[in-house]
């Protein structure tokens, strides 16, 4: 499913309820609106919202019955968050800044994208991303919610926001008796909700890596990577490329164990290799032609209608004992060159190759990438391409089910969501301890201010300019970089593959 096809569907069911929302206010207006009243919701342009007060008793007896916890938790919240947490964002926004507009530091260094379903995350996995950020959202305001249930104030409603697939919860607290409270009680209240993010991530990502040892009873795992599933675009979904089911075991000679052991070797792909090969296979299989040099000077020896044979060129080594002059070319078959094992030779090595044998590196231009995958019980695939394509094209799993009853879960999905918890988790809490109009930067700013007057003994006219001044300049360097983000994930990214 793409991302055109995703935001048709998100339309549509807008457009439906948008329809009858219409329908029922015209044609059954007072009963329509009781039954509106009655369950909390309310239908917008492209978002809905529901808001109850039913849960309002059962948060604040659970505060109660916690008291003594729940304050040394939060009092420890408070100060994580503003000492560490807020300093580290900051920071973290400054350096995304650098990072992408300008040119002196290297690219890479800070690594944010923005994740859109059907762009750079697959469009299947949007009941991932939809329950992620729900469990994000609910937890923060789990934490304004029990924190203020401690300082006794009063919870008016809490309720969940939906705008296009993106679902927000929300708690309303009495604001007279939030703003009573001392400055430090506020923060804490303030501060909970990011506190409790911090947490979610961490825990998130604590069971992530301990995943494979929850379900190793089920799955085993460190044997490869299992190939799941191949999209109808890929270039290796042919009759000489991959196959559901095959195990891959390494790509261009890095052993492959798991899935991170997959991202790495198809990172690492773009390093450029010979292949090692001796000199009895070399006379035995040439079929080299009048050389003719291509266009980017890249040198075609072989014959055009072959399209299972590649130019190769020999490597001259840095100790040369028994090496063949540089510029000379020989017109093989890659799959046989690797059907017993791949052996490499590389820059770095000096293009140095055991005893009777030439490294012979690929004729490519610097847009071709020559990829060998190697299968487990079955022949390696040769592709000519980017490792890019691999990644976007070909899904894999690392867990392999010990019994068939197993395979109808795959723990694969499990990770995946605790991935995209801690992402979207840590995101929910980076965006509200910036000072920002609107979210707990805001008033966590506005609180510390306060602290700092009180401090240095100003008036409130000292509050309220630095207190704008600072949502300002948050806000207008946060909500810029955000929206640079989505364009350069919808738009930027997929240009630079």
């Amino acid at each position: 499913m793409s991302f055109t096809i995703l935001c048709s569907f998100i339309l549509t069911f807008y457009l439906v309820i948008w329809f009858f929302d219409s329908f029922f206010k015209s044609c059954m207006h007072y009963p329509y609106y009781a039954f509106l009243e009655g369950t909390g919701l309310q239908v917008g342009i492209l978002n809905f919202c529901w808001t109850t007060s039913a849960f309002n008793r059962f948060l604040y007896r659970w505060s109660k019955n916690l008291a003594r916890l729940l304050r040394k938790w939060f009092s420890f919240g408070y100060y994580i968050t503003v000492c560490l947490f807020l300093p580290f964002s900051i920071w973290t926004l400054v350096s995304l800044i650098i990072d992408n507009f300008t040119t002196s530091i290297q690219m890479g260094v800070t690594e944010v994208k923005a994740m859109l379903p059907g762009v750079n995350i697959p469009a299947s996995d949007f009941w991932i991303y939809f329950l992620a950020i729900g469990l994000g959202t609910v937890f923060h305001e789990l934490g304004h919610a029990f924190a203020a249930a401690q300082e006794d104030v009063p919870i008016v409603s809490v309720g969940v926001y939906v705008f296009t697939i993106i679902p927000i919860a929300f708690v309303k607290l009495n604001t007279e008796q939030l703003n009573s409270l001392p400055i430090i009680k506020r923060l804490k209240i303030f501060c909970a909700g990011v506190w409790h993010n911090i947490v979610l991530s961490f825990f998130a990502m604590t069971l992530f890596f301990i995943t494979p040892v929850l379900f190793s009873i089920a799955y085993k795992t460190d044997i490869g990577v299992r190939v799941t599933d191949i999209t109808a675009d890929s270039p290796l979904k042919d009759a000489r490329g991959l196959d559901r089911g095959d195990v891959i075991t390494a790509i261009n000679a890095c052993n492959i164990k798991d899935s991170y052991d997959w991202s790495y070797c198809l990172h690492v792909a773009h390093d450029r290799f010979g292949i090692c090969t001796s000199a009895e296979f070399i006379a035995q299989n040439d079929e080299i032609i009048v050389e003719t040099v291509k266009e980017y000077g890249v040198i075609e020896c072989c014959r055009k209608d072959d399209h299972y044979s590649f130019c190769f060129e020999y490597m001259e080594p840095k100790v040369a004992v028994d090496s063949v002059l540089p510029g000379q070319y020989s017109c093989l078959r890659p799959r046989d060159m690797v059907k017993e094992k791949l052996v490499k030779c590389t820059e770095v090595g000096g293009y140095t190759c055991p005893q009777n044998m030439h490294c012979l590196k690929p004729s490519l231009n610097n847009h071709t990438y020559f990829i060998i995958i190697e299968r487990e019980d079955n022949n390696a695939v040769i592709f000519l391409g980017w490792p890019y394509d691999i990644y976007r094209s070909v899904f894999v799993d690392q867990y392999f089910p010990r019994l068939s009853v197993f395979s109808i879960f795959s723990p694969t999905q499990c990770e995946k969501l605790l991935k995209f918890v801690f992402l979207f988790s840590m995101g929910i809490g980076f965006i509200n301890i910036i000072p920002c109009y609107g979210t707990d930067g805001h008033h966590i700013a506005r609180n510390l201010i306060q602290m700092l007057a009180r401090f240095l003994n100003k008036s409130g006219d000292f509050v309220n300019v630095f207190t704008f001044l600072t949502v300002l300049v948050g806000t207008g360097v946060t909500v810029p970089m955000l929206i640079y983000l989505f364009y350069k994930a919808i738009f930027l990214d997929e240009l630079s593959y």
